[in-house]
């Protein structure tokens, strides 16, 4: 097993080039100015620059983990996908599936369904439950601050 290293500058570079998001966008998703972006992307591919760092310690490891998530995690499969988020609400969040059947409005039938085999459920309820538990994680993510 091989294990590359992720190089943040490198992956933004490309998704602008690919036009997959723009400096807009990455601007106001982060909330990094078009110039640090700009600086960022430009550096040396080895991060060496005799300018200082275009990017704080936040910024960049914010912008990092949206390139990961707009690149490698872009591959996940969705069932597994949908997997996760539920995972997430109950071990991350501490929710338990009962709380989370009452707030989303879902039966516990088929939330527990879908967190043993996704493709036991029908497509539409996996739509209803992919729906309603990206909302939940949004509303999560807004309450931390994230």
């Amino acid at each position: 097993m091989t294990t590359e290293a992720f190089n943040t500058a490198e992956e933004v570079r490309r998704l602008l080039d690919e036009g997959r998001i723009s400096e807009e966008a990455l601007q106001a998703i982060t909330g990094i100015t078009p110039e640090a972006l700009r600086s960022f992307v430009s550096e040396d591919a080895n991060g060496l620059t005799a300018e200082p760092q275009a990017l704080s310690g936040d910024q960049g490891a914010r912008l990092s983990v949206l390139a990961a998530q707009l690149t490698v995690g872009m591959r996940i499969d969705d069932d597994q996908r949908l997997t996760s988020i539920y995972e997430s609400l109950t071990v991350e969040c501490r929710l338990s599936r009962s709380s989370i059947a009452a707030l989303t409005g879902i039966a516990i039938e088929d939330l527990e369904r879908v967190l043993s085999d996704p493709q036991a459920v029908s497509f539409e309820k996996r739509y209803e439950l992919a729906i309603k538990g990206a909302y939940l994680i949004n509303a999560v993510n807004l309450a931390r601050g994230n």
